[in-house]
């Protein structure tokens, strides 16, 4: 199971990464597409990757619940930015319903212009095949001891 969550998980952050790259040819929100039924391929791949009870913790302590509420989650993050990415690092299974995803985010601030890039270690939760509780944290160490607590 925990090689499936693995895949499962990398396929997810493949289709995020690629919907990415194409956001800024044609800046939309991913809720209101998702609320009409128009998400391309990977939106849709994304979110059919997604529990329906999803939860995501994000860096910033935001909670999103639901499909609807992290696409309104990532809406907010790409508003404020005039680029923003992600590349995959790393994907390390934890024990049989969580992996470990490593990402390097890149964002250039809308009404600032300053760029940054910062490292983000999620603690993806997956149930049924799919991804149910995604936390964020910022370093690995506080990822892995948030794991621990868990147990």
């Amino acid at each position: 199971m925990s090689q499936e969550n693995v895949d499962i998980t990398r396929q997810h952050f493949a289709a995020l990464i690629r919907e990415l790259d194409r956001y800024w040819e044609n800046p939309h929100s991913f809720a209101a597409d998702f609320e009409s039924g128009e998400l391309g391929a990977d939106g849709q791949a994304i979110l059919d990757r997604l529990h329906p009870d999803v939860r995501w913790t994000n860096v910033f302590g935001e909670i999103h619940e639901g499909k609807l509420g992290c696409a309104r989650g990532v809406d907010s993050i790409l508003q404020a930015a005039q680029a923003y990415s992600v590349r995959l690092e790393e994907v390390t299974d934890l024990d049989d319903h969580r992996v470990l995803v490593v990402v390097e985010s890149a964002i250039k601030g809308e009404t600032s212009g300053a760029t940054g890039a910062v490292r983000l270690f999620t603690v993806q939760t997956l149930r049924d095949g799919l991804l149910i509780q995604g936390d964020e944290f910022l370093s690995r160490a506080e990822a892995l001891e948030a794991v621990r607590l868990e147990e």
